[in-house]
């Protein structure tokens, strides 16, 4: 169960610095949308993601089953993400379609470090959240020369498609997660 929720702090991270470190070069290559708006983009994605915090929380207060809540947010992001990648959102909803993305990435953070907690043995909460939460770091690392690499090619809007697939790959160790503490 740990080494799933190490696993998915890389993956989450991955794709969660690919968008904030490439959205506006990514939407303004890849898709031909204007840099003011692919700019403005990340900064609704942000305030999105700060917005799904606060109702995350409230969502993570009333339910046991925190896999769900962070299954359904990531997957949503996700289908919202290819939805960008195939080219099927208007300028004009750019800034609107990030600030939902970044709401439904938000809404799983809760719900996310409470998987992790009762994922934790009594008495080792240190090193398993040592651990744990060194997958930030690693996905933080990975994440900018993959997408960077991505862009140097020219693979703007394919960018999209790998951030989807990074968060559904998320979403299963989320629900192993469950599996395993269970077992």
């Amino acid at each position: 169960a740990i080494v799933l929720c190490f696993t998915f702090f890389v993956l989450q991270t991955m794709a969660s610095v690919g968008l904030q470190a490439f959205l506006p070069s990514a939407l303004n290559s890849g898709l031909d949308i204007a840099l003011v708006i692919a700019t403005s983009a990340v900064t609704a994605y942000l305030l999105g993601g700060t917005a799904g915090i606060v109702v995350g929380g409230v969502l993570a207060a009333r339910t046991q089953r925190h896999d769900l809540v962070a299954a359904a947010g990531l997957l949503t992001a996700a289908a919202l993400l290819a939805v960008v990648g195939y080219g099927a959102v208007p300028g004009a909803m750019t800034v609107p379609w990030f600030a939902l993305v970044g709401f439904m990435v938000g809404t799983t953070g809760p719900s996310r470090d409470l998987i992790v907690r009762n994922a934790t043995p009594r008495g080792a909460a240190g090193r398993v959240y040592g651990f744990v939460y060194s997958g930030l770091d690693v996905g933080a690392m990975i994440g900018p020369v993959w997408f960077g690499l991505m862009l140097d090619h020219g693979l703007g809007r394919e960018m999209f498609y790998v951030v989807a697939v990074l968060l559904a790959l998320a979403v299963g160790t989320m629900v192993r997660v469950r599996r395993a503490i269970a077992a």
